[in-house]
């Protein structure tokens, strides 16, 4: 069979099972299995392709028809234009995050000095990869402290891969932990300029998680530490809140601290933030949905001290 008839046949099948767009994502398939750009495919149609490979594009297409997110499938995810290895081990990045990113290089511009950057349950890495990528790209910043922490060692594996993809394994530190304990018990640890600490935390919920269709967005794939956690979805920003506050005598200026959650948590969001950090001022963002995603809380020298 040539590659123009198996796209047409893969296609087929996703549309069958309302896959919204089923040629692209056969392409996507295909392109893996023959380990070659979508343009190839599209410009070498009538090339033949073995069975064998013909063989292991059903097959993957039969785990896509399953619900499985084609991410998964393909081992890849694009991040900001970047290239992300990512695996069933590390939740797979979303478009919406980037915003986070978009925030941390604007308060980097307009920073005196190179910040230390700390990325909380960093994942496949996307986020530090990137602004370590960026910092250097776009600011001609080297000498930016890069952190990278998580409680999973197999998702840490999948970030040192990307990092090391990406050229930047020698300038970020990863480190196993539950969210900046590691830090805060290392007595050789102290910061001496301004501190970001971008936190892309697991804030889905109970009542959530029971009544949404696992099926149909793929999420019963994802690891469920990534994705869930407690009765509201905050539990692990409330700790990390507190934490905050136990690390000001590693700090000696301000910082900033970025947090992801679902819009739905906005006032809860807020009120946390309130409780916990009453000296901080704090800034919702919206994504590109118009959707409040991102609250930014500027810790001043009065709150850290």
């Amino acid at each position: 069979m040539i590659i123009a008839q198996t796209l047409n046949s893969a296609a087929a099948k996703l549309k069958s099972a309302n896959i919204t767009l089923p040629h692209l994502e056969a392409e996507i398939l295909l392109s893996g299995v023959l380990k070659k750009p979508r343009e190839f495919l599209l410009t070498h149609g009538e090339k033949a392709i073995s069975k064998m490979q013909t063989t292991k594009l059903k097959k993957l297409a039969k785990r896509r028809l399953k619900g499985e997110p084609i991410a998964y499938l393909t081992g890849h995810r694009e991040f900001y234009g970047l290239d992300f290895l990512v695996n069933k081990n590390v939740l797979i990045p979303r478009p919406e995050t980037e915003l986070m990113v978009e925030e941390a290089l604007k308060i980097a511009a307009h920073s005196s000095q190179p910040a230390t950057l700390i990325d909380i349950g960093t994942g496949s890495g996307c986020i530090i990869i990137t602004l370590a990528k960026l910092l250097n790209k776009e600011l001609g910043i080297m000498n930016y402290g890069l952190k990278a922490i998580d409680i999973s060692s197999k998702a840490l594996t999948v970030a040192k891969k990307n990092a090391q993809i990406h050229q930047v394994n020698m300038n970020i530190k990863f480190i196993k932990g539950d969210l900046l304990t590691p830090i805060i018990h290392d007595s050789s640890f102290i910061i001496h300029n301004s501190l970001v600490i971008l936190a892309n935390l697991p804030y889905g919920w109970k009542a959530w998680k029971n009544n949404c269709s696992m099926d149909t967005v793929g999420l019963k794939y994802e690891p469920g530490i990534a994705l869930f956690t407690g009765k509201n979805g905050l539990e692990l920003y409330e700790k990390l809140f507190k934490q905050i506050k136990i690390l000001t005598s590693k700090l000696k200026t301000g910082g900033h601290l970025l947090c992801e959650f679902d819009p739905r948590q906005t006032k809860l969001m807020k009120t946390l933030i309130k409780r916990i950090l009453p000296e901080a001022k704090c800034q919702i963002k919206k994504d590109l949905a118009g959707l409040n995603r991102l609250a930014i809380i500027t810790l001043s020298p009065n709150l850290l001290w």
